[in-house]
């Protein structure tokens, strides 16, 4: 579910084939009207296959960062490039059909649950909502509900609670299978065994697909093949997160503080 602005740039003439790699390159944005840069000397690369963790303060850049794929705002200073190619050189709508994104906000309509997940896939069949849900973690609340799949959620229907919420979200993404998911801060209303069991579904079922995290927990990022920490705009740390502890930075302070609250 990908919402745009009226200030897009034209059309690219390329066709998006497969998203083998991104990279940014001393890459800085800022929003229209701004003064202040949102981003600043951005220097990332992602392969095709990683799964990769954005993490930091708020208001440090993450969703900023991570939107800057799903083009709502003109391109900023420096390179933004998907396989070796400027992103303004691809049609935009070859870019959206190969990314899926779950946003903060967690979009659904006062439609069934089996309504608001297959909007992930045009013809999905029921094996493939069904898959869907247990990647997603939440056929378990499917099944204490009475009209399972096709319970009514929204204003005509039943109330769903926030972890819910993000899961039919999440459930609707894992059925679009998309080449890159973006995950904006999808996991922060789910329980650690729930959080838990979703990253185990991201590590084995998308393998050769590209996967971002951006979340506050740093239990979702963790066992990410590369993690970034942001600080106003800015990458501050980046590596495993076995560099990130053994550097003792913002990542590890942060950890210590997490892994104890956990422990309470």
């Amino acid at each position: 579910m990908i919402d745009e602005t009226d200030d897009l740039e034209p059309d690219g003439p390329h066709y998006l084939e497969q998203i083998d790699l991104v990279q940014f390159k001393d890459y800085s944005f800022s929003y229209p009207g701004a003064e202040r840069k949102s981003l600043s000397g951005i220097d990332w690369t992602i392969q095709k296959g990683q799964t990769v963790g954005i993490v930091g303060r708020t208001g440090a850049g993450k969703t900023t960062l991570v939107r800057q794929f799903l083009r709502q705002y003109p391109v900023g200073e420096g390179e933004f490039l998907v396989n070796q190619q400027p992103i303004v050189d691809y049609n935009r709508h070859s870019i959206e059909e190969k990314i899926g994104y779950v946003s903060q906000e967690h979009i659904l309509f006062s439609k069934s649950i089996r309504e608001n997940i297959a909007l992930g896939k045009k013809g999905a069949s029921q094996d493939d909502l069904v898959e869907a849900v247990a990647q997603a973690a939440f056929a378990d609340d499917l099944e204490r509900m009475s009209q399972g799949m096709d319970t009514l959620i929204g204003e005509k229907g039943v109330s769903v609670s926030g972890g819910q919420k993000q899961r039919i979200s999440l459930a609707r993404a894992f059925l679009r299978d998309a080449e890159l998911l973006l995950l904006d801060d999808s996991l922060s209303a789910v329980d650690a065994k729930t959080e838990q069991a979703i990253i185990d579904t991201i590590q084995k079922e998308r393998k050769d697909k590209t996967t971002i995290i951006v979340s506050h927990r740093l239990s979702a990022v963790h066992q990410a093949d590369w993690i970034i920490v942001l600080d106003q705009g800015r990458i501050v740390e980046e590596g495993r997160a076995s560099d990130l502890l053994a550097q003792e930075g913002w990542y590890y302070e942060q950890y210590q503080r997490q892994q104890k609250q956990e422990g309470e």
